[in-house]
């Protein structure tokens, strides 16, 4: 992937070189996609995305919303 990316919309530094890791990362893993490498298990992307274990009781003893 060798494209041109203009960032624009008042982005630093620190902003801009984040936003070219994600994409970098994004590049790469769509390569590994492509030669049908196997994953890994989730990738850090989406175990970032899950939620907390909650200690609440599935069972509400018959409160209705």
């Amino acid at each position: 992937m060798n494209e041109n990316i203009e960032i624009r919309g008042g982005a630093g530094e620190f902003e801009a070189a984040v936003i070219a890791v994600v994409l970098d990362r994004l590049a790469t893993e769509e390569k590994a996609a492509r030669q049908g490498a196997p994953q890994q298990g989730l990738s850090a992307w989406v175990r970032a995305l899950e939620p907390d274990e909650s200690d609440l009781p599935l069972d509400l003893g018959g409160l209705q919303p």
